[in-house]
């Protein structure tokens, strides 16, 4: 954690114990005030705010959670108790950084009303050589001697067993050479677990082909290095088995990796809305350290690879290791005259994801466009509708948009089936259940949607607003829309394609930009719009793109075929599309 080099001065308290709760706050203000970003990056830097907000929320009467220092600081001094089995260090005992600080104080300091932990899921995202492992095994050894659990089942899991046995091993040579902690807590190291005597708990290492035993009632699982798992089969076999536990952990530590068809992926971007505040998830805690990419909502440029300055975003370590900052130096130099070396130092040494869309939207002026859709008062003027019935097992959106006085309003309703509310509810990723329940969804169906649930919520909308027309994309569709005609429901089949497409996704854009968009901060249309990606065709015509979408834009989707199908009753004037919007 802290090499032999230059010390952080630390807080201390009265009884002389380093104030871990201090240096977590101390640290995610510095961080927070670093608004030029030359420290920190834009993930830490949110990170660091939720920190500090949360603490601020843990003090308000009905909240969901509180903060307990004295489990953050039990957490922090069982850590800084145990000893180096690795390498050379001017200290016998661990020192923390204060990077890694913040997440422990964070991981155990936010507690339930009964007393469990907040945070069941943890990243730890961080360039290669920050002591991610390290920090892995601590906490799981930690949870396994500390936790009131009954039983646990402590897992170090990897695709393979080389990996797995690397927290593993950690844990395994700390617990072999402290003779008091094995004798305190009734442990015993054996080749391939530790054994807690005192209440039947086991800390082992697992593959993927081990997974698939019997037997398999996980309490804690560290996930080393998540961006290797090369598809969601042995996370989904934990995540299954874990049910019955009380206070789970799933601890993800990693560094950058390239793109593939795993967990990685989801887990990351998730992460990220997490931080931007696109979806709340009180269960996860997420650190990310990684230089900057662009930001186009910030107005930040994207830091340079060899950049020194801006190492330290992705390499905490580096102000209290110089000997990492030698390692980075020299791959540096290969990697500027090689380029298959420096795809490797952008992924391994800067902590950025080897391939990254950007985002169509400008989530800062989107936010900002937070005002009240009144139904009520809506129902006295034209409305235009859009229906995306692309996925079955999914989401699938129906949506309404107004021009009131140059301003859009629109008005949602979106199904699901429970299969799908149950594996976003299992993932823990996308809070479908939270959705369900305060109205934002509709579960329909039980592995499929439930198309005559949209029928008739798309009947009792004729019935209730002016609907003028309804555009549908006909790809899965002819049977309802047979239905809804004979019902006599306006409908236009809305072509997909960029040419279609691509008067919405400006007339859109002026909207949003000009604050002339009024969506009632509705999360699930708040996630669509996040997740939208546009793809451009030979004309600079632009469209949504489902496939390099990370997640789902149905509702964004059904959004822009209704301002199209609105721009197609505009009469044939010769005038501007911002034009006919504002004389609506």
């Amino acid at each position: 954690m802290a090499k032999r080099t230059k010390e952080i001065s630390s807080p201390v308290t009265a009884s002389g114990q380093r104030d871990f709760v201090q240096i977590a706050i101390d640290y995610a203000q510095a961080a927070v005030d670093d608004t030029d970003r030359k420290r920190f990056g834009k993930w830490v830097r949110l990170a660091a705010k939720r920190f500090l907000d949360d603490l601020k929320r843990a003090k308000a009467k009905g909240n969901p959670f509180t903060f307990d220092a004295w489990h953050a600081v039990d957490a922090c001094d069982f850590i800084e108790k145990l000893p180096h089995v690795e390498g050379t260090w001017d200290t016998e005992n661990v020192v923390m950084h204060p990077s890694h600080i913040l997440f422990v104080v964070n991981l155990f300091g936010f507690r339930n009303p009964d007393g469990t932990r907040r945070f069941t899921t943890a990243l730890f995202a961080v360039a290669r050589k920050n002591a991610k492992s390290f920090l892995c095994s601590a906490i799981l050894l930690y949870c396994f001697c500390c936790e009131d659990e009954n039983g646990p089942q402590v897992i170090s899991a990897a695709t393979t067993g080389s990996q797995a046995r690397i927290v593993f091993n950690v844990a395994k040579r700390i617990v072999e050479k402290l003779g008091d902690l094995r004798e305190h807590f009734m442990l015993e190291p054996f080749a391939n677990a530790i054994a807690r005597y005192a209440n039947g708990g086991t800390f082992k290492p697992i593959n993927a082909k081990a997974s698939t035993q019997d037997g398999l009632n996980p309490s804690h699982c560290g996930i080393d290095e998540i961006h290797a798992h090369k598809n969601h089969d042995l996370l989904n076999v934990l995540k299954s088995a874990a049910g019955a536990r009380r206070n789970p952990l799933f601890l993800y530590t990693t560094t950058e990796g390239y793109e593939s068809p795993g967990p990685w992926g989801e887990i990351r971007y998730f992460a990220k809305q997490l931080l931007q505040g696109l979806v709340e998830a009180d269960h996860f805690l997420a650190i990310y350290f990684a230089v900057d990419d662009e930001d186009k909502d910030a107005g930040m440029p994207a830091d340079e690879d060899f950049d020194e300055t801006k190492w330290i975003k992705a390499n905490p370590l580096m102000e209290v290791n110089p000997l990492l900052m030698k390692e980075i130096r020299k791959e540096a130099v290969e990697a500027k005259s090689m380029p298959g070396r420096h795809a490797e130092f952008k992924i391994k040494r800067l902590n950025r994801p080897s391939a990254a869309a950007g985002a169509w939207v400008n989530l800062v002026k989107w936010r900002a466009c937070t005002g009240a859709v009144d139904l009520e008062w809506l129902q006295q003027h034209p409305c235009w509708g859009g229906l995306d019935l692309a996925s079955t097992s999914d989401l699938t959106s129906f949506r309404l948009v107004w021009n009131v006085n140059g301003t859009l309003y629109t008005a949602g309703w979106r199904f699901v089936p429970g299969a799908a509310v149950k594996g976003r509810t299992e993932r823990g990723l996308v809070p479908y259940q939270a959705w369900v329940q305060a109205g934002y969804l509709i579960e329909s169906g039980a592995e499929v949607t439930d198309y005559d649930a949209v029928e008739l919520c798309i009947l009792a909308a004729k019935r209730r607003f002016n609907i003028q027309m309804i555009g549908y994309d006909a790809w899965n569709a002819k049977q309802l829309a047979q239905k809804l005609q004979a019902a006599d429901v306006p409908l236009q089949e809305f072509i997909q394609g960029p040419k279609s497409y691509h008067p919405a996704m400006q007339a859109l854009e002026l909207a949003y930009i000009g604050g002339h968009l009024a969506h009632g901060n509705d999360p699930v249309l708040n996630w669509c719009a996040s997740n939208l990606i546009a793809r451009t065709d030979q004309n600079m015509n632009t469209a949504p793109d489902k496939k390099k979408a990370p997640e789902k834009i149905d509702d964004m989707v059904a959004l822009l075929m209704a301002i199209g199908v609105m721009q197609s009753a505009a009469p044939a004037t010769g005038g501007t599309l911002d034009e006919y919007l504002s004389d609506q």
